[in-house]
């Protein structure tokens, strides 16, 4: 007998039933929607205010956050400066050489500075710094001073800056023959080469300031090594130099007429130059003629900017112009001739001190400018010494101990009568020339005849340190020097350099000077050094082989909304605006504010 078998897994409910539940659960879903939502759509209107109400909000506050959003998108961006562009800058001068080691008028300097690069040059804070050397090193002795080049530094033709090019540079600079107009003295310094990237200085005596003479700029020996020294400056690389700086020579432009007319000078960025994040794509310089001509060209944006001119001038500049002044590591003298044979005894030079009336002279000089001593404070932390004023009765005595005496027209005149006649030199500059002829009335006052020639260096055909200083042509000359980083006046008032090659411009000699200024050049004692400096003023000031005028600043000039020198940056000379040149720009763009 067969047993059923049983269907595992099988639903209780059929076909049938799973249709009918599916068809219950459907008119209940629909009933509840009809009854929930479609029968009450006629309901609608009695809620209708309150529906577009909220519709409204919803709406506003969507279109209140894209307001915002666009409103203060700006705040989340800033204008940044950006590469590119090009900077022009006015400039007073002609430019009769690009050789920088020739540089002579602000046009010539303007130009060095931004074609070549120092071996050191001073940093924001005023301190040298290596520049294209990658290090200075002093041994114990003071004497013997290592300069190693950085590496991977060229000449804008490729060719590799080595230390050929610093022993060449530095022979050049000592060579009377070259005629250089850079101060520093290498007369006795000897130099030796290490290896490529390394020359040994060694000096006859300790100098700890020795550092400070390095700034000085390259120039090639692969280009000038065959050109005899006296020949350098005529050469084809003073027109078309070779350069290691940020910028290189692109090409001069003539334009305007014969007598008025303006030199252009393009140059272009130096891909080789070793700091190679240079913003700006070119730098112009224009070469005009006068003042007037500068204000012109920054009034009608010719120009971006310049250094030549005064505080004067900002009353006849647009009010787009801005204006940023920094006080300089320099000052104007009246460096007076002490071999001259009208200047020659002491007697007359002080009589000079104390009859000048340095109040007058000085008029309109910020007291923060006036300078009375040829060291600066923060140079040297000295005790100054007092300087005396005299009566007149005094001045008149010293001017008979002279050998001199007054006429009765109160003029001074020698033992035979003739009137005691100055012959005065200075540059054409604004506030130099105005001091000058204020010392030059006071010196009238006092009864000299005086003869004040002011050389226009933008117009004069010969070079005025040549024709005029280093023969020393004159009796007083007035004339402002750059003092450098630290204290160092022997190369101005030392008796080795009071030579037509010097750069002792008072032809001042006086062996215990000699010696104060010795010892406190080579020693590493900073009280000893301290006491030969105050020993110095003291001798400085009773000699008088000049008197400070006042104290060197840059008034620069230039266009709204262009990116300059920074304003925390000491400069010890104007020049050393370009310290940070390839930092300067001109184009803007938006760019976010990262957190």
């Amino acid at each position: 007998m067969r047993k059923k078998s049983k269907k595992s897994g099988r639903s209780r409910f059929s076909r049938k039933n799973i249709t009918t539940v599916y068809h219950e659960s459907a008119d209940k879903v629909g009933k509840h929607f009809s009854d929930n939502f479609i029968s009450r759509i006629k309901n609608i209107h009695e809620v209708r205010l309150w529906v577009i109400e909220w519709i409204l909000l919803v709406l506003a506050v969507f279109l209140f956050s894209i307001v915002q959003i666009i409103w203060y998108s700006d705040s989340y961006k800033t204008e940044a400066f950006i590469n590119g562009g090009d900077f022009s800058e006015a400039v007073l001068g002609d430019v009769n050489s690009m050789n920088p080691l020739y540089a002579a008028t602000n046009s010539e300097k303007t130009l060095g500075r931004l074609m070549f690069a120092n071996l050191v040059s001073p940093d924001a804070s005023g301190h040298s710094k290596a520049e294209l050397a990658k290090s200075v090193k002093m041994d114990d002795s003071g004497q013997v001073w290592t300069v190693t080049l950085k590496d991977n530094i060229f000449w804008s033709d490729g060719e590799p800056i080595s230390a050929d090019d610093i022993i060449y540079t530095t022979d050049l600079i000592r060579n009377p023959a070259a005629k250089t107009t850079i101060s520093a003295d290498f007369s006795s310094v000897s130099t030796k080469k290490i290896d490529d990237k390394t020359v040994e200085y060694k000096l006859p005596s300790t100098y700890i300031d020795f550092m400070d003479t390095l700034e000085f700029p390259l120039v090639p020996y692969h280009i000038l090594k065959d050109v005899s020294p006296a020949l350098v400056y005529e050469h084809d690389f003073s027109t078309n130099p070779v350069v290691s700086g940020p910028f290189k020579l692109n090409a001069v432009q003539l334009t305007g007429s014969t007598s008025s007319n303006t030199k252009t000078i393009y140059l272009s960025r130096n891909i080789k130059y070793f700091l190679s994040d240079t913003k700006l794509d070119t730098f112009t310089l224009k070469v005009y003629k006068d003042q007037n001509a500068i204000i012109e060209a920054l009034n009608s944006s010719d120009v971006t900017a310049t250094a030549e001119l005064g505080e004067e001038a900002k009353d006849k500049l647009f009010k787009n112009i801005s204006s940023r002044e920094s006080l300089l590591n320099g000052g104007a003298f009246a460096f007076i001739n002490t071999k001259s044979d009208n200047l020659k005894n002491q007697n007359i030079r002080k009589a000079i001190r104390y009859g000048v009336n340095m109040d007058k002279v000085r008029e309109g000089i910020d007291d923060s400018r006036k300078l009375d001593y040829p060291i600066l404070s923060n140079q040297e932390e000295l005790d100054y010494p007092a300087i005396e004023t005299q009566t007149e009765d005094v001045v008149k005595e010293l001017v008979s101990k002279a050998g001199y005496q007054y006429n009765d027209a109160g003029k001074i005149v020698d033992k035979d009568n003739v009137p005691v006649v100055l012959n005065a030199a200075v540059l054409k500059k604004d506030l130099l020339t105005r001091t000058a002829e204020k010392f030059t009335e006071e010196l009238k006052r006092l009864g000299f005849e005086v003869t004040l020639n002011i050389y226009d260096e933008t117009q004069t055909t010969a070079d005025f340190f040549s024709a005029i200083i280093r023969p020393r042509d004159y009796d007083i000359l007035f004339y402002e020097l750059d003092l450098g980083v630290s204290a160092d006046p022997f190369v101005y008032y030392s008796s080795t350099q009071a030579t037509t090659g010097g750069w002792n411009f008072s032809n001042y000699t006086n062996g215990l000077v000699d010696d104060a200024l010795l010892s406190a050049h080579t020693t590493t004692n900073l009280a000893i050094r301290k006491a030969k400096y105050e020993n110095f003023l003291k001798h400085w000031l009773n000699d008088v082989p000049a008197i400070g005028l006042y104290r060197s600043s840059l008034e620069y000039y230039y266009s709204e909304g262009v990116n300059i020198y920074s304003e925390n940056r000491h400069l010890t000379d104007a020049f050393d605006r370009f310290g940070d040149v390839r930092y300067w720009a001109t184009r803007k763009t938006m760019a976010n504010i990262t957190p």
